[in-house]
């Protein structure tokens, strides 16, 4: 109840300021009055009353056009025409009828938003608020005339009526009609700012063109010389520039014609006559701004479409988790596109499809949708409803429906459909290549959790009789020499123990690199003599050493102690010794390590065929190597487990290498 209230209270203050304004306009039109013709020759309320509809919700026109109704027969009555009461009340249904025809017109076949923004609501304007509206209150005003006294000529009273009415419809619906907050945007401030400097420099500009007293020659023909300035300002400021600029520029012209002056003011002619022809070179001039201007405005429209699916492919592309996403594309399109934006994609259970991201969003645009969605379309829908215009289009995937994708509008613009439906289709399309990465990551998450599971389950597995194997291999090689069997036969025992211990370590870092995958890898420090730490791994892997023919050189600062998991470490620096000893096979290998501020360096050097510089950074990611492995064995985790357990530690590590020269590896890790 107290919204109707507030509406009805709305309505009649729009209404008794229209009347107020209209009466004031009209007073100043009728100034330009000239017998023997009745109309005046620019009906400037014209142009008022049709661009108050067209902002107007039809439930107000009513409360419009009866406050235009009164304000007509005032002005007439106060303005003193020598004609009945009745007449004058036919003027005013005249011009309230010239207007209702014109916004019917309007809206029905250019559209409810009308900015004259689009070249085709200039040609509806023209066509519409122009030509056509003008007939009926033409031909009404002239037979009331007509009837009431004997006119001068019927067709002449006709058709200065219907031209008064076209042109100050054509003179002033541009600027009621593109003057609204959302032409300023975005710094309103310093577009206005802007605008007046504009406006002012074109008004200097036509006084000093239609100014001239007695223009002669090339004077007479310098009316032409205001067009720059009203194509500046459609450039430059769109519609809202081209307007304001043809309208300073008629304002001026017609003071200095009225006074005699100007190109138009010189002419030959009674002064309805010039004035008449004034107002058609300042409609013409107008018509071209604006529709320059609506050129303008739809390439400015185009390229903020283009940057807006620009912003959206970044967006979508910006995570793999299409939940997150398409509500941020939801938000990025509404406003700027459309004013309800909504996807829904299918289940898989077959129930009703699922809204993943919405803005602008109602209970009254759902509504809209009854009878289209559910089901998802197949094809691409655009309908109209008295509240607006929506868009439906469905969203494949692998030429499958998966889902749809809806934009709607709260105006109707006749012929902006294919453009908002393309819109549609490549936001669409965008979504659908979103939705199938998202799937096969999806998948390929699913492949790779499989497969870690696969490899620490085969791991496990492999662990047992392993442990078997090595406990009976280790219980004959004590039988061997118990027995006093040959050498030979117990180097053959002891090579075979060395591959079983081989196999356990590759068993052992594919447990590890299931536990890092799952965050299970845990760290215990304890204090840890690093020389000690050192030399024993250096030790362990002496005789592999020898067996390579490589020498180990082992230099390590005294007293140097550190806080670390000393398994861990052992196990790190283990598998850059294994490196080093398969890379670096015949040559020496270095192994030093220092302290360094609050750190402890240590480097593992080899001489060996060294890493080329596109596998530098590449070494240390799982399963990947820098050499075949048909050469060279392994599975690519020795270095990626290392890296780990030195970042667990807070540490880094780093390779040094040039092809053919060897490889150093340096470890930096803090002491405590």
């Amino acid at each position: 109840m107290g919204r109707s209230t507030t509406f009805t209270r709305d309505t009649w203050f729009q209404a008794l300021t229209l009347g107020v304004v209209y009466f004031v306009v009209a007073k100043i039109a009728n100034q330009f009055a000239f017998p023997p013709h009745p109309s005046s020759v620019l009906w400037l309320p014209s142009g008022l009353t049709l661009a108050a509809l067209l902002r107007s919700p039809p439930q107000r026109w009513p409360a419009l056009l009866s406050a235009v109704f009164i304000a007509e027969v005032a002005s007439v009555l106060v303005h003193g025409f020598p004609i009945p009461l009745w007449v004058s009340s036919l003027w005013g249904l005249a011009n309230c009828l010239r207007a209702v025809v014109g916004a019917c017109l309007m809206r029905h076949f250019v559209g409810t938003d009308i900015r004259l923004a689009r070249r085709w609501e200039i040609a509806g304007l023209l066509l519409f608020g122009g030509l056509l509206s003008p007939l009926a209150s033409a031909t009404l005003g002239s037979l009331g005339y007509t009837f009431s006294r004997a006119p001068s000529s019927f067709l002449g009273d006709w058709m200065n009526w219907w031209l008064s009415d076209g042109l100050g419809t054509i003179v002033v619906a541009p600027l009621l009609l593109t003057c609204t907050p959302a032409s300023l945007r975005p710094k309103w401030w310093r577009r206005l700012a802007e605008l007046s400097g504009m406006l002012a420099l074109t008004a200097l500009g036509a006084h000093a063109i239609f100014s001239d007293p007695a223009p002669e020659g090339v004077r007479a023909s310098l009316a032409y010389v205001s067009f720059p300035f009203v194509l500046w300002g459609a450039l430059r400021m769109g519609p809202i520039g081209a307007a304001s600029t043809s309208a300073v520029v008629g304002m001026v012209a017609l003071w200095h014609t009225t006074l005699g002056k100007g190109p138009f003011g010189a002419l030959a002619a009674s002064l309805p006559e010039k004035v008449l022809a004034l107002q058609m070179f300042l409609a013409i001039v107008s018509l071209t701004a604006l529709t320059l201007a609506a050129v303008v405005a739809e390439r400015w429209r185009t390229e903020e479409l283009q940057h807006l699916l620009v912003e959206a492919g970044t967006v979508l592309a910006s995570s793999l988790h299409v939940h997150e996403t398409f509500p941020r594309v939801a938000r990025l399109v509404v406003p700027r596109a459309c004013a309800g934006f909504a996807v829904w994609l299918a289940r898989e259970n077959g129930q009703k499809p699922e809204l993943m991201g919405q803005a602008g969003w109602s209970a009254a645009r759902q509504a809209r949708l009854t009878g289209h969605l559910p089901p998802l379309p197949t094809t691409s829908k655009c309908w109209s409803t008295p509240e607006g215009t929506a868009v439906l289009v469905p969203l494949r995937v692998q030429g499958q429906v998966q889902g749809a994708l809806v934009l709607m509008s709260d105006d109707r613009a006749r012929f902006a459909g294919k453009a908002v439906l393309a819109l549609a289709e490549d936001l669409a399309r965008r979504c659908g290549i979103a939705l199938e990465i998202a799937r096969l990551f999806a998948e390929a998450e699913q492949a790779i959790e499989a497969r870690n599971e696969f490899i620490v389950l085969a791991a496990h597995e492999l662990r047992t009789p392993l442990t078997s194997l090595t406990l009976h291999m280790q219980s004959f090689d004590a039988l061997l020499r118990r027995e006093g069997a040959s050498e030979s036969a117990r180097e053959k025992v002891r090579a075979m123990s060395r591959q079983l211990a081989r196999l356990g370590q590759l068993v052992e870092r594919v447990l590890d690199v299931g536990r890092i995958t799952t965050g299970q890898m845990e760290i215990h420090r304890d204090g840890v003599d690093v020389v000690e730490m050192v030399e024993q791994v250096a030790g362990a892997f002496a005789e592999d050493a020898s067996h390579v023919g490589s020498e180990l050189r082992v230099e390590v600062e005294a007293g140097l102690t550190a806080w670390w998991d000393r398994g861990r470490i052992e196990q790190a620096l283990a598998n850059l010794l294994t490196n080093a000893l398969k890379f670096g096979a015949g040559r020496p290998i270095e192994i030093r390590a220092s302290r360094e501020g609050g750190e402890v360096r240590i480097e593992v050097k080899d001489h060996g065929i060294g890493i080329a510089p596109d596998a530098l950074t590449r070494i240390f990611q799982r399963f990947e190597r820098a050499e075949s492995s048909r050469r060279y064995g392994g599975l690519g985790l020795g270095l990626f487990l290392t890296q780990r357990i030195v970042k667990s530690h807070g540490g880094t590590i780093h390779v040094e290498s040039q092809l053919g020269e060897g490889a150093t590896f340096v470890l930096r890790l803090p002491v405590g």
